[in-house]
C-alpha cells in the first residue's frame, strides 16, 4: 500500500490529441490549479514536455498522475503513449513519484458515485469540486468533437483515484 501524505501536491496530466489538461490538488476535493494547453503542428510532444517542465518548476509537485497507457483496456495513440513515458521519465530526473491508473481502476472507484462513463464522471467530481462546475462541457454529441475541457475532468479522476487509491475509508465510504 502506497502512503499518502496531507501534504501531498499532486498533479494529473491527461494529453490529448490538441495538448493537455491538468490539475495540481492538495487533497481529493482542494483543487490549487488547472487547466489546458494546447500544442499545434510539429513536435506537439516537445511543446507539451516544455509546458510540462515548466507546471512542474512552478508548483513543485510531490507526484504527478498519469493514465495507464499500457493497460489493455488503453486506446491511447503511440505519439501520446511516447508522452506519457516522456513525462514520466522527467519527473523521475526531478526525484518526483509517478503513478499511474488504468481507466478501469478510475471507474471502479467513481462507480461508488454512480458514475461510469467519462462524461458522468466529470459530472461526478464538478458536484463535488466546486471550483470546476462552470467548466463542465455540455454533453458530447456524436457529430462533435470532444470539448477540450473533458481533459481536465480526465486528469481530476486520475488525481482523485490517487488520493482514493491511499485511503481504504475513502474507498468505503464511497
Amino acid at each position: 500500500m502506497i502512503t499518502r501524505r496531507n501534504r501531498d501536491l499532486v498533479l494529473g496530466i491527461y494529453p490529448t490529441t490538441r495538448g493537455f489538461g491538468f490539475v495540481l490538488m492538495s487533497s481529493p476535493l482542494s483543487p490549487i490549479d488547472w487547466g489546458t494547453r494546447g500544442a499545434r503542428g510539429a513536435n506537439k510532444n516537445a511543446q507539451c514536455l516544455t509546458k510540462v517542465a515548466r507546471l512542474i518548476e512552478i508548483h513543485q509537485p510531490d507526484v504527478i498522475v498519469l493514465q495507464d497507457t499500457t493497460a489493455p483496456d488503453s486506446r491511447r495513440s503511440s505519439r501520446i503513449r511516447r508522452l506519457c513515458r516522456s513525462i514520466a521519465a522527467l519527473a523521475a530526473g526531478q526525484a518526483i513519484d509517478v503513478q499511474v491508473y488504468s481507466r478501469a481502476k478510475v471507474r471502479a472507484y467513481f462507480e461508488g458515485f454512480g458514475a461510469r462513463t467519462r462524461y458522468e464522471i466529470a459530472t461526478a467530481i464538478a458536484k463535488h469540486v466546486t471550483a470546476f462546475e462552470h467548466f463542465l462541457p455540455p454533453p458530447r454529441k456524436l457529430w462533435m468533437n470532444e470539448d477540450t475541457r473533458m481533459s481536465l475532468f480526465d486528469a481530476a479522476s486520475h488525481v482523485m483515484t490517487y488520493y482514493w487509491d491511499g485511503d481504504e475509508e475513502v474507498h468505503n465510504a464511497a
